[in-house]
C-alpha cells in the first residue's frame, strides 16, 4: 500500500518539477513575445500613420506565438493532470486517515475495557472496584488487628488475675493447713490433759 503511494507522489513531484523547469528554460532561452513585438515595431519603417512590417518577421512572430501558446497549453494540461493525480492521492490519503481514525478509536475502546473472571469492565470502573476492595480489605485487616490486640490484652489481664488468684489460693491453703495443724496440736494437747486428769481422778 505504501509503495504505490510513494510512486504516485514521486511521479507527481517529477511532473511538477519538469513543468517548472521547462517554463524557466523557455523564459531563459526564448525572448518574450512582448520583447519580440517591440523589436519588430522598432525595426519597422513608418509610412504616414502606418508601420510597414516585413511579412517574414510577422511569420516568425506568429510561429513564436503559436509555439508559446502550444507550450502553455501543454503546461496547462500537465498541470491539470498533476492536479487530478494530486486530488486522487488526497482522496486516498483521506480514506486512509479515516481508516486509521476508526482503527484508533476501536483500539482505544478495546484498551478502555478489561476482562476479569470472564466479565468485561471499563478500566475506570475496574480501578475504582479494585481500590474499593483494597480499602475494604485494609479496613477489615485493621479492625481484626485491633480486635486481636484487644483480645490479647484481655487475655493478659485474665492471666495476671488468674495467677494472682492462684497465688492467693495457695497462700490461703497454706495458712489453712497451718491452722489445721495448729488446731490438731491444740486438740491433741487438750486430749492429753483430759486423759491425765481422768487418770488422776481414778
Amino acid at each position: 500500500m505504501k509503495q504505490p503511494k510513494l510512486r504516485t507522489g514521486l511521479w507527481v513531484y517529477i511532473l511538477l518539477l519538469s513543468t517548472s523547469l521547462s517554463i524557466s528554460a523557455q523564459e531563459i532561452n526564448e525572448p518574450s513575445l512582448r520583447f519580440t513585438l517591440t523589436e519588430i515595431m522598432n525595426d519597422a519603417e513608418s509610412y504616414q500613420e502606418y508601420k510597414v512590417i516585413k511579412t517574414s518577421k510577422l511569420q516568425q512572430f506568429k510561429l513564436a506565438m503559436i509555439d508559446s501558446i502550444n507550450a502553455y497549453q501543454r503546461q496547462i494540461k500537465n498541470l491539470a493532470l498533476a492536479s487530478v493525480e494530486t486530488q486522487a492521492e488526497l482522496k486516498i490519503l483521506k480514506n486512509e486517515l479515516e481508516l486509521i481514525k476508526s482503527s484508533l478509536e476501536s483500539s482505544e475502546a478495546q484498551n478502555a475495557q478489561i476482562g476479569f473472571l470472564g466479565l468485561t469492565f471499563n478500566k475506570r470502573f475496574y480501578n475504582a472496584l479494585v481500590w474499593s476492595l483494597i480499602a475494604l480489605l485494609s479496613t477489615i485487616v485493621v479492625v481484626i488487628y485491633t480486635r486481636i490486640k484487644h483480645v490479647c490484652n484481655v487475655v493478659k489481664r485474665v492471666k495476671s488475675a488468674y495467677s494472682k488468684i492462684v497465688d492467693e489460693y495457695r497462700n490461703q491453703r497454706f495458712q489453712a493447713t497451718e491452722k489445721q495443724m495448729l488446731l490438731k496440736r491444740e486438740l491433741q494437747t487438750a486430749l492429753n490433759r483430759l486423759e491425765s486428769l481422768e487418770a488422776v481422778e481414778k
